[in-house]
């Protein structure tokens, strides 16, 4: 079985490194997540064409794409969630604002503009 690490005497520098890793890595498990889905949507439009043209390989191949893609979309997605979850509490122990990083930047809204409203 996994131990926790003892992350007690981690300092705002150490917490931040870390964010920062598993914010990487959890790109890389979007990619993968985005391919699992695709293998999902292929399986399904395989499915399809197999079933109306009455080509059973077609069928079958739908079935290994699905069978392998679902499970995977669904552990990928779980795990993608809680991972970022995980980084914003690793954020907010460091003192990070993690509303502040996640609010919508649009036009305008950068240093020294205006946000289209009056301060006066």
């Amino acid at each position: 079985m996994l131990k926790p690490i003892d992350t007690t005497n981690w300092t705002r520098d150490d917490l931040v490194r870390e964010a920062r890793m598993q914010s990487g890595a959890l790109a890389h498990l979007g990619t993968w997540k985005r391919l699992a889905y695709s293998l999902v949507a292929l399986g399904f439009v395989l499915g399809l064409w197999g079933a109306n043209a009455g080509a059973a390989p077609a069928v079958a191949a739908a079935v290994v794409c699905l069978v392998a893609g679902v499970p995977a979309s669904v552990a990928l997605t779980v795990g993608v969630a809680r991972g970022k979850r995980n980084v914003e509490a690793m954020l907010t122990a460091a003192g990070v604002d993690v509303q502040e990083l996640l609010r919508p930047r649009g036009k305008g809204t950068g240093a020294g503009s205006s946000s289209g409203r009056d301060h006066a």
